[in-house]
Formats: C-alpha cells, sequence, structure tokens
C-alpha cells in the first residue's frame, strides 16, 4: 500500500473538510503546497462529506497516493462504500493505524487508548481527524498526530484552520502542522 523505495517519504494529511455542508471548496493554498513539497502521498481522515473531494484529490495527485478513510459525517453513498473505517499498515518498520476518531473532541487521545485498547498494541503512529483541532502528541509511546480541519466555518467556535506533514524514514517520524 505504502511504497517505501526511497529513503524517507513526505505525506500531507487533510481532515474534516466538511465540502460542501462548511465551505464550497478546499483552499487551493493547501493542494499548492502540497504539490510543491513534492508529496509522495495525501492522507486525508475522514469527513469528506462529498466523494468530489475524494477525485479531486485523486485527480491531483493519482488514486495510488492519495489514501483515506471515511468519517462520521460521510453520508454519501460513493464515499461509505469506497473508503474504510479504519486503515492498518507498516512505513517502513513503523505500525501505522489510520481512522477517523470518535466522541466529543475533549479526552479524544484517552478515548482511542481506552476502547482500541492501545496500550497493548504495537503502534507507533495513530493517525486521526474529527475533532478539527490539531494534535501532535505522544502517549504511552505512540505518536497521536491529528492534521486540524482546513475548512472551519463557524465563528462562533474559535477553531483554527490547518493541515499537517508526516515525513517518515525508517529511523524517525517528523509531524508537522501548518496553520492557514
Amino acid at each position: 500500500m505504502i511504497k517505501t523505495e526511497k529513503e524517507e517519504i513526505l505525506i500531507g494529511l487533510l481532515s474534516d473538510t466538511h465540502i460542501p455542508a462548511r465551505t464550497h471548496s478546499m483552499p487551493d493554498r493547501v493542494l499548492e503546497d502540497f504539490k510543491n513539497r513534492k508529496v509522495d502521498y495525501v492522507f486525508h481522515l475522514g469527513d469528506f462529506t462529498s466523494f468530489e473531494v475524494y477525485e479531486r484529490l485523486i485527480e491531483a495527485f493519482g488514486r495510488d497516493k492519495v489514501v483515506a478513510v471515511k468519517g462520521n459525517m460521510d453520508f454519501d453513498s460513493k464515499i461509505k462504500n469506497s473508503l474504510p473505517d479504519t486503515l492498518e499498515f507498516k512505513i517502513y518498520e513503523h505500525h501505522v493505524l489510520m481512522l477517523h476518531g470518535m466522541g466529543g473532541p475533549n479526552m479524544i487521545i484517552r478515548r482511542l487508548i481506552k476502547n482500541l485498547d492501545l496500550l497493548n498494541s504495537n503502534y507507533d503512529l495513530i493517525i486521526f481527524g474529527h475533532t478539527h483541532k490539531p494534535v501532535n502528541e505522544k502517549h504511552n509511546g505512540i505518536l497521536f498526530f491529528n492534521p486540524g480541519t482546513t475548512t472551519p466555518i463557524d465563528n462562533k467556535l474559535t477553531v483554527i484552520s490547518s493541515y499537517g506533514y508526516l515525513r517518515i524514514s525508517k529511523n524517525k517520524i517528523e509531524p508537522e502542522i501548518i496553520y492557514l
């Protein structure tokens, strides 16, 4: 699934785009940044809300370069039938779990650890979305990474637009959050 022929790979991460429910389109700036940095893969962590967003990513980067899971707001039947709830894979020797997330935004890492029994797992990296807030934290030796949301519109909430990168090699995982 994830090819690791190079010494390191760069992954661009998005989540919770909620298009068209919250905005009309993904910020071009994000896709341009992914292209300028020559990402090897684009990961989307769910809540596309329209299949067209997934298609646009595939058109921009290629089907084999877009890795995605569905979110709790992905009611579009094309998304539901095309994408899994979770993905488990290895990047080099790093064990990765990719999912959208669950429950409220508070204490999500604690909830993930408990509900997925992560204390007894061999994961090195948990990539998730759902909360619309970026996360870059290590707990019990596991890196939890959430790129946040690129498209918040609710002015009542203090949600900041963001996306992320993971630079991964055999010996390291370097996370980066970019604020818009």
